[in-house]
Order: C-alpha cells, then structure tokens, then sequence
C-alpha cells in the first residue's frame, strides 16, 4: 500500500511539470509579472500560464491560461523558452531542432497592447534533414501587417491578434509549408 500512494504522489508530482519560466514586466505597470510553460502528461503538449500583476502583486490563478499552446519533447533541441524582453514582449519558443528528419523553429512574440495582450509576431522555420529544398521561413508582425516568407515580402491585416482566442488556424498562410 505504502508503494501505490509513493507512485501515485510521484505521478501527481510529474503533473504541470515547469519546463520554462520567465519574470518581467509585461503590462507596463512597474511590477514583475509571470509566465510559465508545464507540461501535464507526457504527449508532447504544453500549457501556458501567464500572471499578469494587479494592484502591486500577483494573482495566484493565471490571468490567462492556454492548454496546448505549445509542444516539447525529452532531448537537448526540444525544450521550449520563455524570456521577456527590455520592452516587456514575452518570447515563446518550441522547437525540435535535434530529432528525426524534420527540424523547426516556431517563436511567438506577445506584446500588451490596449489593455490585452495580443501575438504581436510569428516566425517559423522548418527543414528537413534528407531534403535540402523541402521547408523554408516566415517573420509576421502582426502590428504592422508585413512580414516575409523564404525573404519575399508578404502582407497580412495589421493590428496584432489576440492571444485569448489564438489557435492553430490564426497561423498565416504564409507559415505554412
């Protein structure tokens, strides 16, 4: 008996495993805020929690959560990143840049804007391995409209998408290879 619960505590404990954490000011007022990439089981999907401060602390539920935002796998080349930059942009990073044929980068830059946060831009590369001509790259900012996909320019509607309603449908035309 002793056995089972030990298994069942290191199950729960395996659960919403912290892969990527990041501090910083995101909303602008002056107090750190909190973004955090788990993972809940082991199919490969990950969840993101953002803690928007308020009032001068942090709340202890995520002002914004995303199940399945993301993807990681167990080797060195698949961990995904978050970091927050000088100007309070977060940057997402989920990668497989070590296993298999097909090698790719995807990067998402979220800004507050307005009061909410939105996807500010969106970069993806992708090759593979045996085929030097299969894959290629896109660079969308969704603030301004413009963007490049394999260096030639493309266009999409400006004003940046919010990160409540993103889904794998929001990722441009232009991203997909």
């Amino acid at each position: 008996m002793l056995v089972v619960m030990l298994l069942r505590a290191i199950s729960a404990a395996a659960q919403n495993k912290i892969l990527a954490e990041a501090s910083g000011d995101i909303n602008g007022d002056k107090v750190a805020d909190r973004v955090q990439i788990t993972q809940a089981n082991d199919d490969g999907d990950v969840d993101l929690a953002i803690y928007l401060s308020a009032g001068g602390k942090l709340p202890d539920k995520p002002t914004l959560a995303k199940n399945s935002f993301g993807w990681t796998g167990s080797m060195a080349g698949q961990t995904p990143t978050a970091t927050i930059n000088a100007r309070g942009s977060l940057i997402l990073t989920f990668e497989n840049n070590s296993v298999g044929r097909d090698r790719w980068q995807t990067r998402y830059t979220i800004a507050w804007r307005n009061n909410a946060l939105v996807v500010a831009g969106y970069t993806h590369s992708e090759r593979a391995t045996l085929d030097p001509e299969a894959g290629g790259s896109c660079d969308i900012n969704f603030l301004t409209g413009k963007g490049k996909r394999n260096m030639a320019p493309v266009t999409v509607p400006a004003g940046g998408l919010p990160l409540a309603s993103w889904t794998e449908a929001s990722i441009p035309k232009a991203c997909l290879f």
